[in-house]
């Protein structure tokens, strides 16, 4: 009988020392990951539990509910584990939770659990997706807002189109007057871009747009006052004024010859006011247009008009000048 007990001892001893190991295993394989693994009695205590994260609020959950831990997001698991210890099969759902780190999602799977061959009680798994939902709700937002913009660009062009149609003599013309707008637009998105569309300076719109159609005069433009940081929305139309400007200036006025040059100013007009300067000095005498085109429409009126503001347009016989006044709400601060 002796030798029997001492046998026994020893199986015991082996037993426990498998399941030991076994249990370190485990433990090693969870720790640091977002995978959480516990089981829970037929009452709904939890049992053990490997990883429990910070989340949690408590790292020893052992003889605590699903109400002890999760408080008041506990219903929908608490639904899930009597839903699997009634049917037997396995119950996937995701909840939220309020923890002391602030809002954090997990996809929990709760499986029965059986103890020599009976029902003993319910195995939790759950993996921390908190970042997952973070980028899905950032894409929605992204994905939102791209909507909301494409929306607005599709609604400045067919205004583009529809003007320069009524202005153009032909379809030549028509095509070179509504590509060169496009293609300012385009130039004023890329400095948008370059920016995350958060804005753009105001003298990188001057100079992108000068560049695209006379490069080689940029030294004849002065750029004087505040870089301001134009919103969206005001980068835009800015874009379309200086494509205007630019384009007028290279076949009538001060870019039409070399000696020609164009003063660009930003600055505080008063305590909610900005203005924009284009100031033209050209040996070349400026003519007062006869008809209404649509460059001089864009001017003085679609682009203050978007921008919540105001502008005068001045053919001085010395050089033609444009000044737009537009709020402060139209800055990034």
């Amino acid at each position: 009988m002796a030798v029997r007990a001492s046998e026994s001892r020893g199986e015991s001893e082996s037993l426990a020392s498998l399941v030991e190991a076994r249990w370190s295993r485990c433990e090693a394989a969870l720790a640091g990951s977002v995978i959480t693994v516990a089981a829970s009695d037929l009452q709904g205590r939890f049992t053990w539990v490997f990883n429990a994260p910070e989340a949690f609020g408590k790292k020893d959950v052992v003889g605590l509910t699903d109400d002890d831990v999760f408080k008041a997001s506990a219903a929908p698991l608490v639904r899930a584990r009597a839903e699997t210890l009634r049917t037997g099969e396995s119950q996937a759902l995701e909840i939220s939770l309020e923890t002391p780190l602030g809002f954090r999602w997990l996809d929990v799977t709760v499986r029965p659990y059986r103890a020599k061959g009976e029902l003993a009680g319910t195995v939790f798994s759950a993996v921390d997706v908190t970042d997952r939902k973070v980028q899905e709700e950032h894409l929605r937002i992204v994905l939102r807002e791209l909507a909301h913009r494409s929306k607005n660009l599709l609604a400045v062009i067919q205004g583009i189109a529809r003007q320069t149609a009524e202005s153009a003599h032909s379809t030549q013309e028509f095509v070179s007057r509504f590509n060169g707008r496009i293609y300012s637009l385009s130039r004023a998105h890329d400095v948008l871009t370059d920016a995350d569309w958060r804005g753009a300076r105001i003298f990188d719109l001057v100079r992108s747009q000068i560049a695209l159609y006379a490069e080689q005069r940029l030294e004849s433009v002065d750029l004087q006052g505040d870089n301001g940081f134009l919103r969206p929305n005001a980068a835009q139309y800015m874009g379309l004024a200086l494509h205007e400007l630019t384009t007028n200036a290279i076949k009538y006025g001060a870019l039409s010859h070399g000696d020609g040059r164009v003063l660009v100013r930003f600055e505080r007009l008063d305590a909610s006011t900005h203005r924009f300067t284009w100031h033209e000095e050209s040996r070349v005498p400026v003519k007062v247009p006869r008809g209404r085109s649509f460059g001089l429409m864009m001017l003085g009126e679609v682009v203050p008009l978007s921008v919540s503001g105001s502008a005068d347009l001045d053919f001085a016989e010395t050089g033609f000048r444009y000044r737009l006044d537009l709020p402060d709400e139209q800055l990034v601060e």
